[in-house]
């Protein structure tokens, strides 16, 4: 199929604009209370798309891939996702200082440690995790089941609030 004459500025520019972007990997903070990890504070990195230009010393819109890892006392959490931020970096090139409105959907992965009694198998989780940010304080809930088949509960519900993404 041909292209139209009408058709082919658009594309050119759409193309343009794509060329003038690049990949950025940036990294961003959490601290939260929650079940089952108790305290916790983890990193992570978004892989957004954004143009050469912005320096983002005020709000921009980072949107992709989010990897985390998140240390707790009665726990660890890694977690792999998508998100939509709205944050500054002001002028810190790799991390994101200021988290205005954030959205994301993650897969995680639990590792408790916090009852010695327990067999390594009764100790790990798997699920899905929402997270939202407002103004800086962030919210999560989620559900995840144990990864081996163990006499009682096999499903947990996680849930936090705090600080960051």
């Amino acid at each position: 199929m041909a292209e139209s004459a009408v058709d082919r500025p658009l594309i050119e520019q759409v193309r343009q604009e794509d060329e003038q972007r690049e990949t950025r990997w940036t990294l961003f903070p959490r601290v939260r209370a929650g079940y089952p990890q108790g305290l916790s504070a983890g990193l992570g990195v978004i892989r957004a798309r954004l143009p050469t230009s912005w320096e983002c010393v005020t709000a921009c819109p980072f949107r992709g891939l989010t990897l985390q890892v998140e240390p707790g006392i009665r726990g660890v959490q890694l977690s792999a996702g998508f998100a939509t931020l709205i944050a500054e970096q002001h002028h810190r090139k790799h991390f994101i200082s200021d988290v205005h409105v954030a959205f994301g959907v993650k897969g995680v992965l639990l590792h408790r440690w916090d009852d010695s009694t327990r067999s390594s198998a009764e100790r790990r989780f798997a699920g899905i995790e929402f997270s939202f940010t407002v103004t800086r304080i962030n919210f999560s809930i989620g559900t995840m089941r144990r990864l081996e088949r163990v006499p009682g509960g096999d499903w947990i519900v996680s849930a936090g609030a705090g600080w960051g993404f």
